[in-house]
This record gives C-alpha cells, structure tokens and sequence, in this order.
C-alpha cells in the first residue's frame, strides 16, 4: 500500500513537540500516538525545499476517492488545535486520528487504509489541491 513517507523537517519537529503535550494530556488515544511515533521514526526527513509537490504535508489540502464506490472526498490535514467541533463538517482531518495519522506523508496515487465502521476502506490519494510547503 504505502511505500517510504516523506516529511518535512518542520512538520516532524512540530509533531513531536505536539506528541508531547497530547501524551501528557491523555487526550488523544496511545494507539493513534504509537501510530503516528511509528511513521516519525520511519519517515526520511526532508528539507522544505525538497518537499515533492505531490506529498501530503500538514496543512495540505487534498482529494481522496474510495477505490470500493469511486466516491470522492476532499479533506484538510490539521494540527489537533485546529480541529473543533464542526472540523469534519469543514473538511478538516486531525493529524491525531486513525485516519489523518493514515495519510500523513502519503503522495498523489498512494493508496491509503481507513478503518470505517469496523470495515477496512480503500482510498487513492487522486489529487492535491494545495500544499502549503511547495509553494
């Protein structure tokens, strides 16, 4: 599914830093940290001037189309404080979800696994809208 993921040398240092005060908290759930503390360690490390155009970063806006109906769906990758109430309503997808941890670092024509009502969807990472990094 998922080859070797890319971040930012920003964005790994931000996550880190966040990971910390979420695991503090016990807000967030130690799976989903323990997920997103695996694809830190495995990730390569970039610089922002090597970000590839196609690579879901932090902030990135992005369409992913479900392989099983080819129904499509546009979502924002944020931080946990940037996520409210009406976030998923607006697009947004908490970096600190099963699924937001799932596509950090994916790239355009990746696919991407999501667990939905004990169900495992597949999605393709179809297009990036922005991405805050290559610009």
């Amino acid at each position: 599914m998922s080859g070797k993921r890319f971040l930012s040398k920003n964005d790994h240092q931000r996550i880190l830093s966040t990971l910390e005060v979420s695991a503090q908290s016990k807000v967030v759930q130690p799976s989903i940290l323990e997920i997103i503390r695996k694809t830190l360690s495995k990730a390569k490390k970039i610089d922002q001037n090597q970000v590839p155009q196609d690579l879901i970063t932090m902030n990135s806006k992005f369409v992913l189309r479900d392989l099983g109906n080819a129904e499509a769906f546009q979502f924002t990758l944020v931080y946990p404080d940037e996520y409210t109430e009406n976030a998923p309503a607006n697009g947004k997808l908490s970096l600190f979800s099963a699924h937001g941890s799932a596509v950090l670092g994916a790239r355009v024509g990746e696919v991407v696994r999501w667990e939905i009502n004990g169900m495992d969807k597949y999605l393709r990472v179809q297009e990036l809208l922005y991405q805050p990094t290559a610009i």
